[in-house]
């Protein structure tokens, strides 16, 4: 695989004749190293205190950018349009995957404060995978596919459509199981972005949602651990020595930061937010940096978007179309529902700042939807 993929980048990186969008790739490398700095400053205290290395986190999450790497480049240049035939097979495998979590001896499962085990990973040897993540690529790869089909079609058949409900439900519910609403979330976000762009009126969408308040709220209120979280999004402060204490040292973080930041890794967030290079590294990138470098930050962010956006309108093969707006929608949904969690716009949902938070399957997926990507927007597919 490797030496099909140096074969290939060296014919696609011919002076002047390129087919990849430079931009694009040059923004998914900043973010990327960018991504990496910040997570060793935001872990290497923790490090520190756990495992006497500052940096054991630093080194994990290198390996795993360095894999997610080999991936990233050979979906670059894989042929996406085969990714079609497997849209099928993927959708079980990620069953099978999420099922796994819940056999014991395969899964591993953690206990929280909140009095709930979650079981979201299985073990490979020292390294774990989140099957859940897999399940968004899956997930997107059977939806363009499907989508695309009843585009073709001049008289769609709706009943067609029993076997993916099934298939797309089950999903869902294994996810809940686990549970990771936020994940679940940002599923239910790409489904009604894909019925959008079909065509369905956004009017009759925004009914669906507010039919749909009712079914959020019993799934919020008849769960104590999410019914607990809403509780604690409300009023941080009453909570602030138990399970208010991340947020409410991720706005203290957010206050020392001011302008232009302290001293790296030194700050109060560095020191007492738990597991601070996780889902709320937002933190301390800020504690750090200030809230310029959250501008530059939030600027790559909007960049990478909008330059995917431009390039991803022009691709002419439906499939690309659908696999492409599905990209972008999951990673933009990933990127506001963090930013909103950890500024207390929106309750903690576990969601991980792409790039940013530590996590092996989380960068591997990321890189692995770039790399999707890049290969959509290559110049022959938009008519360049």
């Amino acid at each position: 695989m490797i030496d099909f993929i140096g074969r290939k980048w060296r014919e696609l990186w011919v002076p002047g004749k390129t087919s990849l969008d430079v931009l694009l790739i040059v923004t998914i490398f900043i973010l990327l190293f960018l991504g990496l700095c910040v997570m060793y400053s935001s872990s290497s205290i923790t490090a520190w205190r756990e495992f006497k290395d500052s940096e054991y986190f630093l080194k994990k999450q290198a390996i795993w950018i360095c894999v997610s790497l080999v991936f990233f480049f050979f979906f670059a240049l894989f042929p996406y349009q085969k990714l079609e035939r497997l849209a099928a097979l993927g959708m079980l495998v990620a069953i099978g995957l999420l099922i796994l979590v819940f056999i014991p001896g395969v899964g591993k499962s953690v206990s929280t404060y909140y009095g709930r085990n979650f079981h979201r990973w299985i073990a490979l040897g020292p390294y774990q995978l989140q099957p859940s993540e897999v399940a968004k690529v899956a997930v997107l790869i059977y939806l363009a596919s499907l989508f695309k089909k009843l585009k073709l079609e001049s008289a769609p058949d709706y009943k067609k459509l029993l076997v993916p409900s099934v298939l797309l439900l089950t999903v869902i519910v294994l996810i809940l199981v686990e549970p990771a609403f936020g994940t679940t979330l940002e599923i239910l976000f790409v489904i009604l972005g894909f019925i959008f762009l079909f065509g369905f009126p956004f009017r009759n969408l925004l009914v669906v949602g507010i039919v749909s308040l009712p079914l959020i709220y019993i799934l919020i209120d008849r769960v104590g651990y999410r019914k607990k979280r809403v509780e604690v999004w409300l009023d941080p402060y009453r909570y602030r020595f138990d399970e208010g204490h991340q947020l409410v040292t991720s706005f203290r973080a957010f206050l020392d930061g001011g302008w232009f930041g302290n001293k790296l890794a030194s700050g109060y967030a560095h020191r007492y937010l738990t597991y601070s290079h996780t889902d709320f590294v937002l933190a301390t990138f800020v504690e750090d940096f200030g809230f310029v470098g959250f501008l530059i930050f939030i600027f790559l962010i909007l960049l990478l978007l909008f330059r995917a956006f431009y390039l991803v309108q022009k691709v002419k093969d439906p499939f690309g179309f659908y696999l492409g707006a599905g990209i972008l929608i999951i990673l933009g949904t990933q990127f506001i529902i963090n930013m909103f969690v950890v500024t207390g716009i929106f309750p903690i949902t576990g969601i991980s700042l792409p790039f940013v938070s530590y996590g092996g399957s989380s960068i591997l997926i990321v890189l692995i939807s770039l790399g999707i990507l890049v290969n959509i927007t290559r110049k022959e597919n938009i008519g360049l």
